[in-house]
């Protein structure tokens, strides 16, 4: 099987050396540059990578991921596309020859978002039959016309190590082309009205998150329980008291998963509603289950729950648990002096 590995760029010159010796076990990787200005194009040249120049205007990155593809050659069977500061792990050509089969169009694998967030992405696919959709938070389409056959690894085979003081400024205005492109695509949809909530635009993204819950097709629960905990979250930064309710519709929405519980937990301490906000801890504590997903937030697997479990039970005069709660609290963060200090009360 020959595999290529495809790119898009723009000024990426701290990532590209990584990149391309991640991907080194490739039989081809191509990198579609759109005008970098700094020397990403000839430290992608010198660690074996074909650069094409394109021009998307306006820019779009479905446009572009579509020009970077169209560039590679008709014999190649399987393309994984990436970007550059996404990382191959050791294996990975091993793991892909593994489970693809003869028969498969694409691939689903463990991808590690940073973080402490992981989830199964979908980029890797067969050389014919895929586009790519949407302006921003782009996703391959397969063609009418092919059957889809997946392939599935457990193994993580992608990292991705983000550049932290990268702007995000042009995905709202990317996000709202392509909600008025494609209305009733749930994902997004969503993704616009959560972009709006990271700007603090709390009206239009309360606006814009109902309108993502009617949408005849968004039926995924995590999807639609995330929505409700933005809900509650634009709705208590306006000091309505509505955001109560889309905490709990949230948790109604996904009980097996912490966040919402979290969430709800959190809100009910801000309250000082200690008996919410111990029960709300106490069932997020009773879940086990990781989920993999995006909306995973790592933070409700720290020491979060126990703080907030051993507060309210202190409150409600469960001194007992409160200790207990607190001591398990500190076996995640064992010098953290807000808990020393709330252990040594607790124990007076």
């Amino acid at each position: 099987m020959k595999i290529a590995v495809y790119a898009i760029s723009k000024n990426e010159s701290q990532f590209v050396e990584r990149f391309c010796k991640s991907a080194v076990d490739a039989d081809l990787i191509v990198i579609a540059d759109t005008g970098s200005t700094d020397n990403t194009v000839e430290l992608a040249k010198e660690h074996g990578a074909v650069v094409y120049d394109i021009c998307i205007s306006p820019w779009r990155f479905d446009k572009a991921r579509d020009a970077c593809l169209s560039l590679l050659p008709r014999d190649i069977d399987i393309c994984i596309s990436l970007d550059l500061d996404e990382v191959l792990e050791p294996g990975w050509r091993q793991e892909i020859e593994r489970v693809w089969r003869d028969e498969t169009t694409r691939m689903r694998y463990k991808f590690d978002w940073g973080s402490g967030i992981s989830f199964y992405a979908e980029k890797i696919h067969s050389r014919h039959g895929y586009h790519w959709h949407h302006p921003c938070h782009e996703s391959l389409r397969p063609d009418p016309r092919l059957t889809e056959i997946w392939s599935h690894s457990d193994m993580l085979l992608v990292t991705h190590h983000p550049d932290p003081t990268k702007s995000r400024s042009q995905y709202l205005d990317l996000l709202k082309v392509a909600v008025q492109e494609d209305k009733d695509c749930p994902r997004n949809a969503f993704y616009y009205a959560r972009e709006l909530t990271y700007y603090g635009h709390h009206k239009e993204g309360i606006e814009a998150l109902n309108r993502y819950l009617a949408l005849p097709d968004a039926v995924w629960t995590t999807e639609r329980c995330y929505a409700m905990r933005l809900l509650g979250k634009c709705y208590e930064e306006l000091g309505d008291e509505r955001s109560i309710k889309w905490y709990r519709m949230a948790v109604a929405e996904c009980p097996e998963t912490r966040e919402p519980w979290m969430d709800l937990a959190m809100y009910a301490y801000r309250k000082s509603l200690w008996a919410e906000c111990y029960g709300a801890a106490i069932s997020a504590l009773n879940i086990t289950d990781k989920q993999i997903n995006y909306t995973m937030d790592p933070m409700v697997w720290t020491e979060r729950p126990y703080d907030l479990a051993s507060i309210a039970a202190f409150r409600l005069g469960f001194k007992d648990q409160a200790i207990e709660f607190c001591k398990k609290a500190l076996e995640f963060a064992p010098t953290d002096n807000r808990l020393l200090s709330n252990l040594e009360l607790m124990n007076e």
